[in-house]
């Protein structure tokens, strides 16, 4: 679950990810399945890595992260929540 979060530094930084995401993607699209694919995958990781950093230190990211790990706590589906499966009958 994403939480729409007003954090500047975080939006700038998930504008990053988006961006790199859009060159593996046209490296995959353009069948470069070598080095550039791999340079594209590491930037991944590291952008990755740099918002996990910034969401553990941003006071603000991390009451997000609280309140929605709160919200929803829950183990079990409410019964109107499980998925239906038909009956066969044969």
């Amino acid at each position: 679950m994403l939480l729409v979060s007003p954090c500047a530094q975080l939006k700038s930084l998930s504008t990053l990810l988006r961006e790199k995401y859009d060159e593996r993607n046209k490296s995959i699209a353009c069948g470069y399945a070598d080095t550039s694919l791999l340079k594209a995958e590491l930037e991944i990781i590291r952008v990755q890595k740099i918002i996990t950093r910034y969401r553990r230190r941003c006071p603000h990211c991390r009451l997000n992260e609280n309140s929605a790990v709160a919200v929803d706590t829950r183990s079990k589906p409410l019964p109107n929540e499980r998925s239906f499966v038909p009956i066969q009958t044969s």
